[in-house]
Protein backbone atom coordinates (compact mmCIF):
# COMPACT_ATOMS: atom_id res chain seq x y z
CA UNK A 1 0.00 0.00 0.00
CA UNK A 2 2.97 2.15 0.42
CA UNK A 3 4.69 1.65 -2.61
CA UNK A 4 1.58 2.37 -4.29
CA UNK A 5 0.70 5.49 -2.56
CA UNK A 6 4.06 6.29 -3.10
CA UNK A 7 3.83 6.01 -6.97
CA UNK A 8 0.75 7.53 -6.79
CA UNK A 9 2.36 10.59 -5.37
CA UNK A 10 5.46 10.84 -8.01
CA UNK A 11 3.00 10.52 -10.50
CA UNK A 12 1.06 13.51 -9.74
CA UNK A 13 4.34 15.37 -8.75
CA UNK A 14 5.67 14.90 -12.18
CA UNK A 15 2.49 16.17 -14.03
CA UNK A 16 1.95 19.30 -11.60
CA UNK A 17 4.84 19.98 -9.35
CA UNK A 18 3.88 23.49 -9.15
CA UNK A 19 0.40 22.36 -7.57
CA UNK A 20 2.87 21.33 -4.74
CA UNK A 21 4.54 24.78 -4.32
CA UNK A 22 1.85 26.51 -4.13
CA UNK A 23 -0.43 24.47 -1.29
CA UNK A 24 3.17 24.50 0.53
CA UNK A 25 3.47 28.32 0.17
CA UNK A 26 -0.20 29.02 1.18
CA UNK A 27 0.07 26.44 4.08
CA UNK A 28 3.12 28.89 5.42
CA UNK A 29 1.86 31.96 5.14
CA UNK A 30 -1.06 30.94 6.96
CA UNK A 31 1.17 29.72 9.88
CA UNK A 32 3.34 32.79 9.60
CA UNK A 33 1.62 34.76 12.13
CA UNK A 34 1.47 31.67 14.43
CA UNK A 35 4.81 32.30 14.87
CA UNK A 36 4.52 35.45 16.55
CA UNK A 37 2.17 33.89 18.97
CA UNK A 38 4.73 31.67 20.50
CA UNK A 39 7.16 34.42 20.47
CA UNK A 40 4.69 36.34 22.81
CA UNK A 41 4.21 33.00 24.83
CA UNK A 42 7.46 32.57 26.63
CA UNK A 43 8.10 32.02 29.86
CA UNK A 44 11.15 32.77 31.85
CA UNK A 45 9.98 31.78 35.48
CA UNK A 46 12.09 28.46 36.55
CA UNK A 47 8.36 27.91 38.90
CA UNK A 48 6.06 27.73 35.89
CA UNK A 49 8.31 24.67 34.69
CA UNK A 50 7.19 22.61 37.83
CA UNK A 51 4.68 20.63 38.06
CA UNK A 52 1.40 22.85 39.43
CA UNK A 53 -0.46 19.93 41.51
CA UNK A 54 2.57 18.63 43.80
CA UNK A 55 2.48 19.43 47.75
CA UNK A 56 5.23 21.63 47.57
CA UNK A 57 4.19 23.58 44.78
CA UNK A 58 0.28 24.04 45.76
CA UNK A 59 1.70 25.38 49.09
CA UNK A 60 4.31 28.04 47.56
CA UNK A 61 1.30 29.09 45.90
CA UNK A 62 -0.80 29.16 49.02
CA UNK A 63 1.92 31.25 50.75
CA UNK A 64 2.18 33.91 47.98
CA UNK A 65 -1.50 34.29 47.86
CA UNK A 66 -1.75 34.90 51.31
CA UNK A 67 1.30 37.03 52.37
CA UNK A 68 2.92 37.78 49.31
CA UNK A 69 6.09 35.82 49.09
CA UNK A 70 8.09 36.59 46.24
CA UNK A 71 11.27 38.22 47.50
CA UNK A 72 13.55 41.00 46.01
CA UNK A 73 16.93 42.49 46.86
CA UNK A 74 19.10 45.25 46.06
CA UNK A 75 22.36 45.18 47.15
CA UNK A 76 24.14 48.04 47.82
CA UNK A 77 27.76 48.76 47.47
CA UNK A 78 29.74 51.83 49.40
CA UNK A 79 32.53 53.36 46.50
CA UNK A 80 35.56 55.18 47.88
CA UNK A 81 34.93 57.57 49.17
CA UNK A 82 32.26 56.30 51.10
CA UNK A 83 33.47 52.78 52.57
CA UNK A 84 30.83 52.29 54.94
CA UNK A 85 27.47 51.38 54.74
CA UNK A 86 26.45 53.62 57.83
CA UNK A 87 27.83 56.49 56.11
CA UNK A 88 25.06 59.54 56.43
CA UNK A 89 25.27 59.85 52.32
CA UNK A 90 25.02 56.49 51.61
CA UNK A 91 22.04 55.86 53.84
CA UNK A 92 20.25 58.72 52.33
CA UNK A 93 20.66 57.30 49.28
CA UNK A 94 19.04 54.51 50.18
CA UNK A 95 15.97 55.80 51.81
CA UNK A 96 15.19 57.69 48.82
CA UNK A 97 15.09 54.69 46.45
CA UNK A 98 13.14 53.13 49.01
CA UNK A 99 11.07 55.89 49.24
CA UNK A 100 10.51 55.74 44.84
CA UNK A 101 10.21 51.98 44.86
CA UNK A 102 7.15 51.14 47.60
CA UNK A 103 5.02 53.40 45.44
CA UNK A 104 4.93 50.40 43.01
CA UNK A 105 1.60 48.08 42.51
CA UNK A 106 3.26 44.86 43.21
CA UNK A 107 5.68 45.91 45.92
CA UNK A 108 4.12 44.91 49.73
CA UNK A 109 7.44 46.41 51.75
CA UNK A 110 10.75 47.23 52.15
CA UNK A 111 13.16 47.09 54.92
CA UNK A 112 16.69 48.10 54.83
CA UNK A 113 19.63 49.61 56.85
CA UNK A 114 18.23 52.59 56.32
CA UNK A 115 14.99 51.85 58.09
CA UNK A 116 16.59 51.18 61.17
CA UNK A 117 18.56 53.84 61.52
CA UNK A 118 16.02 56.00 61.43
CA UNK A 119 13.83 53.73 63.80
CA UNK A 120 17.23 54.74 66.36
CA UNK A 121 17.24 58.39 65.17
CA UNK A 122 13.79 59.66 65.43
CA UNK A 123 12.49 58.72 61.71
CA UNK A 124 15.80 60.79 60.18
CA UNK A 125 18.82 59.96 59.15
CA UNK A 126 21.69 61.82 61.31
CA UNK A 127 24.07 63.69 59.62
CA UNK A 128 26.87 62.14 62.20
CA UNK A 129 28.39 58.73 61.01
CA UNK A 130 29.60 58.23 64.63
CA UNK A 131 26.07 59.00 66.12
CA UNK A 132 24.92 55.78 63.59
CA UNK A 133 27.38 54.10 65.32
CA UNK A 134 26.21 54.61 68.41
CA UNK A 135 23.43 52.60 67.94
CA UNK A 136 22.04 49.51 68.66
CA UNK A 137 22.05 47.74 64.42
CA UNK A 138 21.51 44.61 63.78
CA UNK A 139 22.89 42.19 61.35
CA UNK A 140 19.75 41.90 59.13
CA UNK A 141 20.42 44.04 56.21
CA UNK A 142 24.41 44.71 56.41
CA UNK A 143 27.59 42.15 56.21
CA UNK A 144 29.76 42.13 59.32
CA UNK A 145 32.43 44.76 57.62
CA UNK A 146 30.06 46.79 56.16
CA UNK A 147 30.83 47.05 53.00
CA UNK A 148 27.60 46.50 51.59
CA UNK A 149 24.42 46.46 52.78
CA UNK A 150 20.43 45.24 51.34
CA UNK A 151 17.27 46.87 50.54
CA UNK A 152 14.88 43.50 51.40
CA UNK A 153 11.83 43.97 48.97
CA UNK A 154 8.58 42.05 49.30
CA UNK A 155 6.06 41.84 46.25
CA UNK A 156 3.05 40.13 44.91
CA UNK A 157 4.22 39.38 41.26
CA UNK A 158 2.47 35.82 40.93
CA UNK A 159 5.18 34.50 39.41
CA UNK A 160 3.38 36.70 36.11
CA UNK A 161 6.47 36.73 33.66
CA UNK A 162 4.89 40.03 32.74
CA UNK A 163 4.48 41.69 36.47
CA UNK A 164 7.89 40.06 37.40
CA UNK A 165 9.73 42.35 33.65
CA UNK A 166 7.45 45.54 34.49
CA UNK A 167 8.28 45.47 38.51
CA UNK A 168 12.11 44.83 37.94
CA UNK A 169 12.24 47.66 35.35
CA UNK A 170 10.54 50.21 37.19
CA UNK A 171 12.87 49.17 39.96
CA UNK A 172 16.37 49.45 37.63
CA UNK A 173 14.47 53.11 36.30
CA UNK A 174 14.48 54.45 39.98
CA UNK A 175 17.72 53.56 40.28
CA UNK A 176 18.91 55.33 37.39
CA UNK A 177 16.18 58.32 38.04
CA UNK A 178 18.32 58.70 41.52
CA UNK A 179 21.62 58.46 39.63
CA UNK A 180 22.50 62.50 39.35
CA UNK A 181 22.07 62.58 43.41
CA UNK A 182 24.00 59.43 43.44
CA UNK A 183 26.82 59.88 46.51
CA UNK A 184 29.03 56.77 45.25
CA UNK A 185 26.48 53.55 45.39
CA UNK A 186 26.85 50.17 43.12
CA UNK A 187 23.46 49.06 42.43
CA UNK A 188 22.49 45.18 41.78
CA UNK A 189 19.12 43.70 41.58
CA UNK A 190 18.70 40.05 42.62
CA UNK A 191 16.14 37.35 44.04
CA UNK A 192 13.70 35.01 41.92
CA UNK A 193 12.23 37.50 40.57
CA UNK A 194 14.94 39.46 38.75
CA UNK A 195 16.57 35.86 38.00
CA UNK A 196 13.41 34.85 36.45
CA UNK A 197 13.25 37.96 34.18
CA UNK A 198 17.50 37.61 33.43
CA UNK A 199 15.86 33.98 32.36
CA UNK A 200 13.67 35.32 30.18
CA UNK A 201 16.20 37.64 28.49
CA UNK A 202 18.44 34.34 28.27
CA UNK A 203 15.80 32.38 26.63
CA UNK A 204 15.25 34.61 23.95
CA UNK A 205 18.91 35.43 23.24
CA UNK A 206 19.88 31.82 23.00
CA UNK A 207 16.86 30.49 21.57
CA UNK A 208 18.12 32.53 18.19
CA UNK A 209 21.68 32.10 18.52
CA UNK A 210 21.31 28.02 19.47
CA UNK A 211 19.22 28.27 16.17
CA UNK A 212 21.79 29.78 14.15
CA UNK A 213 24.60 28.38 15.16
CA UNK A 214 22.62 25.00 14.17
CA UNK A 215 21.99 25.39 10.79
CA UNK A 216 25.17 26.74 10.03
CA UNK A 217 26.55 23.50 11.46
CA UNK A 218 23.96 21.39 9.62
CA UNK A 219 24.26 23.47 6.17
CA UNK A 220 28.21 22.69 6.33
CA UNK A 221 27.58 19.52 6.89
CA UNK A 222 25.39 19.13 3.83
CA UNK A 223 27.45 21.28 1.37
CA UNK A 224 30.31 19.06 2.12
CA UNK A 225 28.62 16.17 1.61
CA UNK A 226 27.02 17.00 -2.03
CA UNK A 227 30.29 19.12 -2.81
CA UNK A 228 27.10 21.41 -4.59
CA UNK A 229 25.76 24.77 -3.03
CA UNK A 230 22.61 24.09 -4.67
CA UNK A 231 22.26 20.30 -3.85
CA UNK A 232 22.72 21.46 -0.38
CA UNK A 233 20.68 23.98 0.17
CA UNK A 234 17.78 21.39 -1.26
CA UNK A 235 17.76 19.19 2.44
CA UNK A 236 17.46 22.91 4.22
CA UNK A 237 14.09 23.64 2.30
CA UNK A 238 12.35 21.10 4.03
CA UNK A 239 14.11 21.69 7.20
CA UNK A 240 13.23 25.40 6.98
CA UNK A 241 9.76 24.42 6.00
CA UNK A 242 9.32 22.03 8.98
CA UNK A 243 10.70 24.89 11.39
CA UNK A 244 7.91 27.60 10.26
CA UNK A 245 5.38 25.10 10.45
CA UNK A 246 5.99 23.74 13.67
CA UNK A 247 6.13 27.08 14.77
CA UNK A 248 3.34 28.21 13.92
CA UNK A 249 1.43 25.63 15.04
CA UNK A 250 2.56 25.90 18.37
CA UNK A 251 1.34 29.57 18.50
CA UNK A 252 -1.85 28.62 17.29
CA UNK A 253 -2.11 25.86 19.96
CA UNK A 254 -0.56 28.33 22.53
CA UNK A 255 2.36 26.22 23.74
CA UNK A 256 4.63 28.12 25.88
CA UNK A 257 8.20 28.37 24.94
CA UNK A 258 10.66 27.61 28.08
CA UNK A 259 13.94 27.33 29.04
CA UNK A 260 13.12 23.99 27.87
CA UNK A 261 11.75 23.63 24.98
CA UNK A 262 14.01 26.10 23.57
CA UNK A 263 16.02 23.27 22.70
CA UNK A 264 13.56 21.96 20.24
CA UNK A 265 14.32 24.12 17.16
CA UNK A 266 18.06 22.53 16.74
CA UNK A 267 16.97 18.88 17.41
CA UNK A 268 14.32 19.51 14.88
CA UNK A 269 17.49 20.61 12.46
CA UNK A 270 19.25 18.24 13.68
CA UNK A 271 16.88 14.79 13.14
CA UNK A 272 15.05 16.54 10.17
CA UNK A 273 17.84 16.84 7.95
CA UNK A 274 18.29 13.21 7.23
CA UNK A 275 15.21 12.77 5.32
CA UNK A 276 16.38 15.60 2.53
CA UNK A 277 19.79 14.02 2.67
CA UNK A 278 18.13 10.80 1.64
CA UNK A 279 15.97 12.34 -0.92
CA UNK A 280 18.58 14.22 -2.97
CA UNK A 281 21.40 11.36 -2.60
CA UNK A 282 18.93 8.84 -3.77
CA UNK A 283 17.19 10.70 -6.89
CA UNK A 284 20.39 11.82 -8.16
CA UNK A 285 21.81 8.34 -7.90
CA UNK A 286 18.48 6.77 -9.69
CA UNK A 287 19.15 9.58 -12.39
CA UNK A 288 22.28 8.36 -13.84
CA UNK A 289 20.44 5.69 -15.52
CA UNK A 290 16.42 7.07 -15.42
CA UNK A 291 14.60 9.79 -16.50
CA UNK A 292 13.45 12.44 -13.99
CA UNK A 293 9.86 11.17 -13.71
CA UNK A 294 11.33 7.81 -13.34
CA UNK A 295 13.71 8.47 -11.28
CA UNK A 296 11.64 10.51 -8.90
CA UNK A 297 9.03 7.32 -8.91
CA UNK A 298 11.87 5.08 -7.85
CA UNK A 299 12.88 7.77 -5.47
CA UNK A 300 9.68 7.83 -3.44
CA UNK A 301 9.01 4.27 -4.22
CA UNK A 302 12.47 2.85 -2.14
CA UNK A 303 12.62 5.76 0.78
CA UNK A 304 8.89 6.30 1.73
CA UNK A 305 8.49 3.49 3.64
CA UNK A 306 12.13 3.96 5.21
CA UNK A 307 11.07 8.02 6.42
CA UNK A 308 7.33 6.70 7.15
CA UNK A 309 8.39 4.52 9.65
CA UNK A 310 11.58 6.12 10.69
CA UNK A 311 9.32 9.45 11.98
CA UNK A 312 6.59 7.47 13.55
CA UNK A 313 9.03 5.71 15.65
CA UNK A 314 10.48 9.07 16.29
CA UNK A 315 7.76 10.82 16.97
CA UNK A 316 6.43 7.78 19.23
CA UNK A 317 9.44 8.49 21.75
CA UNK A 318 8.87 11.97 21.88
CA UNK A 319 5.45 11.84 22.63
CA UNK A 320 6.23 9.40 25.36
CA UNK A 321 7.29 12.39 27.63
CA UNK A 322 3.68 13.11 27.75
CA UNK A 323 2.92 10.58 30.17
CA UNK A 324 5.45 12.41 32.76
CA UNK A 325 4.77 15.02 35.13
CA UNK A 326 6.96 18.06 33.84
CA UNK A 327 4.37 20.17 31.76
CA UNK A 328 7.94 21.75 29.87
CA UNK A 329 8.71 18.25 29.00
CA UNK A 330 5.20 17.83 27.49
CA UNK A 331 5.33 21.16 25.49
CA UNK A 332 8.29 19.60 24.27
CA UNK A 333 7.24 16.45 23.42
CA UNK A 334 4.47 17.87 21.48
CA UNK A 335 6.77 20.32 19.52
CA UNK A 336 9.34 17.70 18.73
CA UNK A 337 6.42 15.27 17.20
CA UNK A 338 5.27 18.41 15.02
CA UNK A 339 8.37 19.06 13.88
CA UNK A 340 9.21 15.56 12.96
CA UNK A 341 6.04 15.19 10.92
CA UNK A 342 6.26 18.40 9.24
CA UNK A 343 10.12 17.27 8.15
CA UNK A 344 7.93 13.62 6.47
CA UNK A 345 5.65 16.06 5.04
CA UNK A 346 8.14 18.18 3.77
CA UNK A 347 10.34 15.22 2.48
CA UNK A 348 7.81 13.36 0.50
CA UNK A 349 5.64 16.12 -0.64
CA UNK A 350 7.86 19.61 -1.43
CA UNK A 351 11.72 18.70 -1.79
CA UNK A 352 10.94 15.70 -4.55
CA UNK A 353 9.03 18.45 -6.52
CA UNK A 354 12.23 20.71 -6.01
CA UNK A 355 14.64 18.43 -7.30
CA UNK A 356 12.23 17.15 -9.91
CA UNK A 357 11.88 20.94 -11.27
CA UNK A 358 15.96 21.65 -11.05
CA UNK A 359 16.97 18.82 -12.54
CA UNK A 360 13.98 19.51 -15.71
CA UNK A 361 15.35 22.88 -15.55
CA UNK A 362 19.11 22.18 -15.73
Amino acid sequence: MIEKAAKKISILQGEKPYLFLIIFGIITLVLIPGIFNLVGNVEPSLEKVLPQNIQEVKTMNDMRSEFGADMMYIIAYPVAPIVDARNPAYLNYINLLEQRIIHHDAILKTESLAGEVKYFGGETIPDSISEIKSFPLSKRFVNDDYSLSIIQIKSDTGSSSERIKDTVDAIKADIEALEEINPGVSVEITGFNAIDKATFEVIISDFGSITIVSMILVMLVVFTVFRSFIKGMMPMAVVMTSLIWTAGIAGYLNLTITVVSMVSAAMIMGLGIDFGIHVVHTYFEKRKSRNPKSALSDTLGELLRAMTGASLTTMAGFLALLFGVLPAMKTLSIILALGIFNTLLGAVFLLPVIVYLYDRGK
